[in-house]
């Protein structure tokens, strides 16, 4: 009993770590501002390792010019750390070749300590790509293909 106490503590603790505290404003901003555009994706976090490919319930949520990449279950947001919020000006975006599919490359400007995400749904990418770019962020490269 007292592992399992001590092993839900850890779980916690973890998940904490995980949240990024220089985005808790911006989250809080995001959930006062109302949904403009939402879209469920694949997501890759980070580099362009296939073991950090996440994918699933994720979800982007555009809220004006702010935007966030989620996974869509709460508990797992919590406990996986995977919840990313954007402002669009202080992003990039470039379109990137994929095996099943292509992606769109969200980078954060310099200073902004968010990380570099991949989103990406078949034959929706325009259509997210119009979202972003719309909404500030900066464009690299062509858009997708129509």
């Amino acid at each position: 009993m007292v592992v399992a106490r001590t092993d839900g503590w850890a779980w916690v603790l973890i998940a904490l770590t995980r949240r990024r505290p220089w985005e808790e404003p911006l989250r809080k901003e995001l959930q006062a501002r109302p949904l403009t555009f939402r879209a469920r994706v694949d997501v890759k976090v980070g580099a362009v390792d296939p073991m950090g490919s996440k994918s699933g319930l994720f979800s982007l949520s555009m809220h004006g010019d702010a935007f966030r990449v989620a996974d869509e279950v709460p508990l797992l947001r919590f406990l996986n750390g995977q919840d990313y919020c954007y402002r669009a000006q202080d992003t990039t975006v470039q379109m990137v070749r994929g095996v099943l599919h292509d992606w769109i490359e969200i980078c954060a400007l310099p200073g902004t300590g968010a990380m570099r995400i991949r989103i990406g749904r078949r034959k929706m990418n325009r259509q997210l790509w119009d979202v972003l770019v719309s909404a500030g962020a900066e464009p690299i490269g062509s858009p997708p293909a129509l």
